[in-house]
């Protein structure tokens, strides 16, 4: 069906859309955020009650605002919503970084971060998102200093596996319509020394990085359908993850004091913890899609450096309320 449907030149099959570049989409409704950034600044109030500072991230979305490919007629509101949103923030004083700026001051091919087949960024996008985050973290806080050979992509491997990746979008019309993407699993270059631990799933492995964060498994052509290449990167999302790291821990009388930081995310974080695991003493990512436990009381236990929420525009949309019920 996807072939015909391609060969009959349609633009919109099983609510995706064709992109003008050949790349595919869904596309953002008009939504009302003032929940969400009301919720957002409480919770940035109740987590200044525990001494402890928190940061938004907001990270890029497939359509370009400024360049939108789309076919005549179709609407996206996700760069509107999103200035909204980060407006209202700015003006309760909440700390901001807004990753659209960062790739259009350094004049990036917004496209080129995305996959054809898929609503997620690049592996290589993450690790560039990564630097840009651990750069920002590094201004707010004078006490982190990321070690910048982390930052350099020359100081990782980046192996190519082709046409690996049937995205979401590829998985609802068929890879006859969308195509095949391929997927860069990036490795350090560097020795390595970390613990993942997700309990829910009751799952605990130390090793190299390799060993803890890649799960090759998702590398497979079998069940293409099901199985998404992407998870290749932390083995999909988690209610809660814990990525300590013992490397950095051997080496802090060279880097900075030991840091903590609590990530609430979606699944573009997928491909940036990974790397930021490596700036850090210890990660925690937590999905509030999934969470079903009080955040404000495991953050009190927890007691990291820093909390950031780091969510594409995609999280704004009215059905997506339950990550921004922060204060449960």
């Amino acid at each position: 069906n996807g072939a015909f449907q391609r060969l009959m030149g349609l633009r919109h099959v099983n609510d995706r859309y064709r992109m003008n570049n050949g790349h595919l989409t869904y596309v953002i409704p008009e939504t009302d955020v003032t929940t969400q950034a009301q919720n957002t600044i409480a919770f940035r109030d109740a987590l200044a009650q525990m001494g402890i500072p928190f940061g938004y991230v907001n990270t890029l979305f497939k359509i370009d605002p400024l360049d939108k490919q789309l076919p005549n007629g179709v609407e996206d509101f996700s760069g509107e919503i999103t200035d909204r949103f980060l407006s209202a923030l700015e003006a309760a004083e909440v700390t901001t970084l807004d990753l659209r700026k960062r790739e259009q001051e350094q004049g990036l091919d917004h496209y080129s971060l995305y996959y054809v087949t898929d609503h997620h960024w690049t592996a290589e996008a993450g690790f560039w998102a990564h630097t840009q985050v651990t750069q920002w973290l590094g201004d707010l806080d004078s006490s982190f200093a990321a070690d910048p050979a982390f930052a350099d992509a020359a100081n990782y491997t980046h192996t190519v596996y082709e046409d690996i990746f049937c995205g979401s979008a590829a998985r609802r019309v068929g890879p006859l319509y969308a195509g095949l993407d391929d997927l860069t699993v990036i490795r350090p270059g560097f020795d390595t020394r970390l613990t993942f631990n997700a309990p829910a799933e009751e799952l605990y492995r130390e090793g190299s990085y390799a060993d803890t964060l890649l799960f090759y498994e998702h590398l497979t052509r079998e069940n293409m359908l099901e199985n998404s290449a992407y998870g290749v990167y932390l083995g999909e999302d988690k209610p809660l993850l814990t990525i300590s790291n013992q490397s950095r821990r051997d080496c802090l009388e060279l880097q900075s004091a030991p840091k903590k930081l609590l990530i609430l995310k979606d699944s573009s974080a997928l491909v940036v913890a990974p790397f930021l695991a490596l700036c850090y003493d210890e990660i925690c990512l937590i999905d509030l899609r999934l969470y079903e436990g009080s955040l404000l009381e495991y953050i009190a236990q927890y007691q990291p450096d820093m909390v950031l929420a780091m969510y594409n525009p995609g999280a704004l949309e009215a059905n997506n309320l339950s990550m921004y019920h922060f204060i449960r």
